[in-house]
């Protein structure tokens, strides 16, 4: 039963959910089979150790049918009947926790035409929509249809006087709003994606909508003004007065916007700094709007997934903090943050990142013992951690070992099925011209930085472009 749906389902439950599915099951509205209970009180007693033992199927057969033989038939028919009620579980939780229920009660009464019951809820859901704070996913959607509730309620008094009808007009606004939310932020999406794969899309009818809200002032719509100035960062050339726009509605609206969509946001904003970084334009002012972009989300831990800081963020910060030189302000930070990070991430992160920090001090003996430290359980780690020995063997002309490690480090980069073709190629590509460099006579220097230059997918270009220049 280890390996089964249900098993894999029930391992991702929390404490609360584990009371709360009890409850559901005991509702004869949900479920009229006791068996299922029975059955779920014996999962729920070994859970979160579901060990092969403990829950074989003939093992729980017998806790729960004592006199009867086993039947893998009627074990299967009832971990299926489970499983069908754990997703039904999952489903009602997020139906339960949706802001719209109350919208779908109102509309419930209003086609019953129950006028007293829908007044009472018409004043609850546009009290409710005042105190609102958070511009959620749902926001533009729960004031369309709300509107539009409540213009099928006047239809039904069978009214005509139109200068009472507002809800139309405010229905349709609202309708657009909620498209124009959606449309934008699947165009960033489409636009981003263009960026990284060969892929195409049709943004023909995007362009259209942004020329109409570019002459619209939508600046008052936290969501659809911070995703139009993003699509602006995606497609225009010179946008670095729409990156100072985007900074400004993020402040702006830091307390309105919900954590998820702050994510989104801030990688936009992220990305683009690192694509300014990447191509060498202002490269100092870029690192430093980067680092804040990453602290204001690790503070406020909309970057968090799943309640722990990732380790590539955490990556991220200590690079940028180390290229802008701020060395001890990145030692504390390492130790302040690194138990952030999801116990089986701490120990590779905490020793990988030191010995970043000690490269980059130029402090060589102290990187490569926090580089033997780390166990390298990750890909990312592994070829990092490379690329940092072989930039270390140069620095210290340790010439058998570094020609040594581009040899072993190319056959490992052809020979790992987990490295996708275009990382494969950024370090294969360094790895390559690294060895070209270290050969080359000095006429030939000339040459390899306009190749450094040329080359599209390439790790630490500046670090290539700097050993060449001391060669020249």
């Amino acid at each position: 039963m280890t390996e089964s749906k249900l098993i894999f389902l029930l391992k991702t439950f929390k404490k609360a959910e584990w009371r709360r599915f009890k409850e559901f099951l005991a509702s004869p509205y949900f479920n009229k089979r006791t068996d299922l209970i029975v059955f779920f009180d014996y999962i729920a007693a070994v859970y979160p150790n579901f060990s092969d033992k403990k829950i074989a199927k003939e093992v729980v057969f017998k806790k729960l049918y004592p006199n009867q033989l086993y039947d893998d038939k009627q074990m299967r028919y009832l971990m299926n009947y489970t499983l069908k009620a754990a997703e039904q579980f999952l489903g009602q939780q997020k139906i339960d926790s949706l802001s719209l229920k109350d919208n779908y009660i109102l509309e419930a009464l209003v086609d019953r035409k129950l006028e007293k019951h829908a007044k009472r809820y018409f004043e609850k859901i546009a009290d409710d929509q005042e105190e609102i704070q958070e511009k959620s996913i749902n926001y533009y959607y729960a004031k369309y249809k709300l509107a539009d509730t409540a213009n099928k309620h006047f239809n039904n008094q069978d009214l005509r006087k139109d200068n009472l009808n507002l809800n139309l007009k405010l229905a349709a606004e609202n309708l657009d709003l909620f498209y124009f939310y959606y449309k934008l932020k699947y165009s960033c999406e489409m636009v981003n994606r263009q960026k990284v794969f060969s892929t195409k899309y049709d943004l023909a009818f995007t362009n259209l909508m942004y020329q109409y809200l570019a002459k619209k002032d939508v600046q008052e719509e936290p969501l659809i003004a911070t995703y139009f100035q993003i699509f602006t960062l995606l497609t225009k050339e010179d946008a670095a007065e729409n990156f100072k726009n985007l900074k400004s509605l993020i402040q702006k609206y830091n307390q309105v916007i919900p954590a998820i969509e702050k994510q989104h946001i801030y990688s936009y904003a992220i990305n683009y700094c690192g694509r300014q970084i990447k191509f060498n334009n202002r490269v100092n002012y870029y690192a430093n709007q980067c680092l804040n972009l990453y602290l204001e989300g690790i503070q406020q831990e909309f970057l968090f997934i799943n309640g722990y800081l990732s380790p590539w963020n955490f990556k991220n910060v200590v690079k940028l903090a180390v290229n802008l030189k701020k060395y001890d302000w990145t030692a504390q930070f390492i130790q302040d943050y690194y138990k952030k990070l999801a116990p089986e991430f701490q120990e590779d992160a905490l020793h990988f990142n030191l010995a970043d920090l000690a490269y980059k001090r130029q402090n060589y003996k102290d990187a490569q013992y926090h580089l033997l430290l780390v166990e390298y359980s990750d890909v990312f780690y592994t070829v990092g951690a490379k690329t940092m020995l072989l930039k270390i063997y140069y620095e210290n002309d340790e010439q058998e070992a570094l020609f040594s490690l581009i040899a072993s480090f190319s056959i490992y980069l052809r020979r790992n099925k987990k490295v996708s073709n275009v990382f494969r190629e950024t370090y294969l590509n360094f790895t390559m011209l690294l060895h070209q460099i270290i050969r080359a006579t000095k006429d030939k220097i000339p040459l390899l930085i306009e190749k450094v230059k040329q080359t599209e997918s390439l790790t630490s270009r500046n670090w290539l472009l700097q050993i060449c220049e001391e060669l020249t």
